[in-house]
């Protein structure tokens, strides 16, 4: 069964069985499911509306129901669970991304959860900050570990390059990152997104990191001297003399063996 983790499925399915399951309110949760499909992605339809509170625990009864009704019976066919399949809703993206991890709390550490947008994956709105649990799925964009199209294609994500996304507190719109992925895409050139709060947990593989010299934090800058430590090469966008990697950087590779830095 394949793994999910920041870079993707390891290894890629062939392909991806999407099971819905009605889980709303109205639902009398007696589901008979079955399949023996080697690679299922339960969609727990919940028909959200509101960020009410007190639906919380009948979503989360949802949960539990579907465990034992069909989970238990199809765990080692099960890539993971969709807590959410729609347009981008009409709630602040915090308070919903909250919302949806208080529901996936009641998975079992081995079941992934996922969310899936139709919209474009925009790597700022859609940060790890505020998804550090669930996975995310678009119908295009750099980001996001499955496709949306007709079918739900799983991706995976080996590039040596990767890119150092500043904070949200900083904003959600620099046309900085823009113009730099722009570049990258224009070129051909294959790269990983990081928010910057994961950078020792998801440089594992990288060659070159890219960082924007007045919008990462101080704290950020000692996470990047680690990487460095290690062998890592650093890139600055916007300072003088920047040049895009090569399609085939030969570059140092940074393990994560690298020194973590002391946060203050």
């Amino acid at each position: 069964m394949p793994i999910v983790d920041h870079r993707g499925f390891d290894p890629l399915p062939d392909s991806i069985l999407s099971i819905p399951i009605d889980a709303s309110l109205s639902s009398d949760l007696m589901w008979e499911v079955t399949s023996e499909h080697p690679h299922i992605l339960w969609e727990l339809n919940f028909g959200i509306k509101t960020l009410n509170p007190a639906h919380l625990a009948s979503y989360q009864l949802a949960i539990r129901t579907f465990i034992e009704k069909a989970w238990m019976d199809h765990k080692e066919n099960t890539l993971g669970v969709v807590l959410y399949k729609g347009r981008v809703p009409p709630f602040e993206i915090e308070l919903f991304a909250d919302y949806l991890h208080h529901i996936a709390a009641c998975l079992p550490d081995e079941v992934p959860p996922f969310a899936l947008f139709d919209c474009v994956g925009d790597p700022l709105l859609f940060s790890k900050e505020i998804f550090p649990h669930i996975h995310l799925g678009f119908r295009s964009g750099p980001t996001g570990i499955l496709h949306w199209g007709e079918t739900l294609i799983p991706r995976r994500y080996d590039a040596k390059l990767g890119v150092a996304l500043p904070l949200r507190e900083k904003g959600l719109q620099f046309k900085e990152v823009e113009k730099c992925l722009r570049i990258l895409d224009q070129g051909k050139i294959s790269y990983r997104l990081i928010a910057e709060p994961y950078l020792t947990e998801e440089w594992d593989g990288l060659d070159e990191i890219i960082i924007f010299p007045h919008l990462i934090s101080n704290w950020g800058l000692r996470m990047i001297q680690g990487f460095e430590a290690a062998g890592g090469s650093v890139k600055k966008f916007g300072v003088e003399g920047f040049e895009p990697p090569a399609f085939c950087s030969q570059s140092r590779r940074a393990s994560q063996a690298a020194l973590y830095p002391e946060k203050d």
